[in-house]
């Protein structure tokens, strides 16, 4: 369903709980990181591509509510926000995608992109939802884990109304380039690496 070729190795859940305030940091980075992406595709695409606005427009804010939920958990552990790291999983992907640049739309790429970011989320949420040790961040988890696929879903589709069958193909290609960057990240306290 999600379009990963590559499983998350299960033992990332124990690195991450080892610093779960890294991981509720990195988590919320990603969270505004997710919404700023949603309103640079607008800024840039929604002029050609008017059917994206209201569907990106609702994301951001989604995003951005989940990040005040990712906060809100930090502060009632008693830990601050720090300045955001990297990340070098969606680095990775987004210059795999740019390898054949010339072969694909850019907004395809850019939609396709978001859609296995996404995806690559809700796994790791689902194995967080499975196995953390506190059953209320298990619980947090499972509900951000239904977002992640449903954000997957809305990347997909636009995808999809957009570029038929070109959407399918280059999902396949970019699934198989992310299942590559996925397969070296690290075990740690982030949501991808």
């Amino acid at each position: 369903m999600l379009s990963l070729l590559e499983p998350t190795d299960p033992s990332w859940v124990q690195a991450a709980e080892a610093d779960l305030d890294g991981l509720l940091r990195d988590h919320a980075h990603c969270e505004l990181k997710a919404a700023q992406s949603a309103l640079g595709l607008l800024g840039r695409f929604g002029g050609e591509a008017p059917e994206i606005i209201e569907p990106l427009v609702a994301l951001a804010r989604e995003e951005a509510q989940h990040f005040e939920q990712v906060h809100a958990e930090l502060a009632q552990r008693g830990a601050e926000l720090t300045s955001p790291a990297s990340d070098p999983y969606v680095q990775g992907l987004r210059r795999a995608a740019r390898e054949d640049h010339r072969e694909a739309p850019v907004l395809l790429d850019r939609l396709l992109v978001c859609a296995l970011i996404e995806a690559r989320s809700c796994e790791r949420f689902k194995l967080l939802s499975e196995r953390l040790g506190s059953e209320r961040l298990r619980d947090f988890y499972r509900g951000l884990m239904a977002s992640e696929a449903r954000h997957y879903g809305l990347f997909r589709g636009l995808a999809e109304a957009r570029f038929g069958a070109l959407a399918r193909e280059r999902l396949g290609v970019l699934a198989a380039r992310e299942a590559a960057v996925a397969a070296h990240l690290p075990l740690g306290p982030t949501v991808h690496g």
